[in-house]
């Protein structure tokens, strides 16, 4: 028998991640910012960056949707 996670887990879950993406963001603009990538190397970290962002959108979302509903 498999039991769904509460929503107090999910939320939980959700908030732990976006403090993990929050800090990975910070890793990859401060490594930027040091300057001593190469340009492409930087190119995808940005891109990196980008699905974090699109990644927290999609959880500060949820988040929103699981408090209200």
């Amino acid at each position: 028998m498999t039991f769904k996670k509460s929503v107090k887990t999910q939320i939980e879950k959700a908030e732990h991640e976006i403090d993990d993406c929050t800090e990975a963001k910070e890793v990859l603009d401060n490594a930027i910012k040091c300057g001593f990538l190469f340009d492409k190397h930087s190119l995808i970290c940005q891109e990196w960056i980008k699905e974090y962002n699109h990644r927290m959108e999609y959880l500060k979302n949820f988040l929103e949707g699981a408090r209200n509903g």
